[in-house]
């Protein structure tokens, strides 16, 4: 759906107002030199191939992926975060679970230092704590000890988005010092939240204000419709996932005593194989032991031992072998023990 997602653009100033998602999930992809701001709650969203953009990303309600993505600016917050495969970001980031990274390198985090119109209601929306912040607890799975693909830092972008005929910015979030956001803080800081960012990063200046939508705008909160659309879309992937864990259980279980099944198989076959050779082996013994060789001399039950008739696949002469044991024989040359 065209209207939940940016694509293919370059040098745009790209918005959503609230109201404009309300929970649904959200795609930004190929775009390059954008200004984009997301300013509802959604269930997840994508970004991916996103280069030299500045890109602000109210309350997920689920995953923020970043994939092949550099020369950003971010603020972003979320239930869960992963980046793979990026360079070069700073993330203002708010995330309730610990941040992961994969194969990815210059990477910069910060507390989420955000505000705009009914951004504390949209946090609620999207079911996050604004207490419960882990955005200095990132992982980096494909890293090596001791050397991560990012760094933690103190000072980070103060996005502070304005709405024209709404209400003052707000941020339920703590900043890293713990202190909580007033209006006007990014200026208090000496940071204008609209200052240009660094020539060399390619940005253009952001707006000075989000231009209010040219029709009316729908309810902040979502209505009794939408929510329970929400919700029972939530509760058929839950049960979903339900259904595939039980049956990869159940495949688990299976494969398993299919397993035991064939190696108690393996074991009696080689039992009753290990026994019927020691009975044979038994039988032989005896036989030798009450039969044994005929003839009168050692020379003679020797050569009775022996099935001259046998013939070596090699093909090799055996007539001066045979000669000496017959010899031995007539002569009946003495053995030494």
């Amino acid at each position: 759906m065209a209207e939940l997602e940016f694509a293919n653009l370059k040098g745009e100033t790209l918005t959503k107002p609230p109201g404009s998602i309300n929970g649904e999930s959200f795609t930004l992809k190929n775009l390059e030199d954008c200004s984009v701001y997301i300013l509802d709650y959604t269930s997840e969203v994508e970004v991916t191939n996103c280069n030299n953009c500045q890109i602000f990303i109210g309350p997920v309600d689920g995953p923020a992926i970043f994939d092949a993505c550099s020369k950003c600016q971010v603020a972003v917050a979320c239930q869960q975060f992963q980046a793979k495969n990026c360079t070069d970001i700073e993330f203002g980031l708010y995330c309730a679970t610990q941040p992961s990274i994969t194969s990815s390198s210059d990477i910069r985090f910060g507390c989420w230092m955000g505000a705009y119109p009914s951004l504390t209601q949209h946090f609620g929306a999207a079911n996050l704590d604004p207490k419960t912040n882990m955005w200095d607890k990132a992982y980096d799975v494909s890293g090596e000890e001791g050397h991560p693909g990012f760094e933690i830092i103190e000072n980070v972008h103060y996005w502070e988005v304005p709405i024209q005929g709404s209400a003052a910015p707000d941020n339920p979030v703590p900043a890293a010092d713990g202190t909580l956001y007033s209006s006007g803080t990014s200026q208090a800081n000496g940071k204008s939240s609209f200052d240009e960012l660094p020539s060399e990063n390619g940005h253009a200046p952001m707006p000075p204000a989000v231009p209010a939508p040219t029709q009316a705008l729908g309810p902040l909160m979502p209505d009794e419709d939408h929510l329970a659309t929400v919700v029972d879309m939530k509760e058929k992937m839950r049960q979903r996932l339900a259904a595939q864990e039980e049956k990869e259980a159940a495949a688990k279980v299976e494969l398993i005593q299919k397993a035991a099944t064939f190696l108690e198989s393996f074991y009696q076959r080689r039992g009753v194989q290990k026994e019927q050779r020691t009975k044979d082996n038994r039988s032989a013994e005896k036989v030798m032991a009450v039969k044994g060789p005929e003839g009168d001399s050692e020379w003679e039950r020797t050569i009775n031992l022996i099935n001259f008739g046998f013939s070596r696949p090699s093909g090799s002469d055996l007539s001066r072998y045979k000669n000496i044991l017959f010899t031995a024989k007539a002569k009946n040359v003495p053995i030494k023990a």
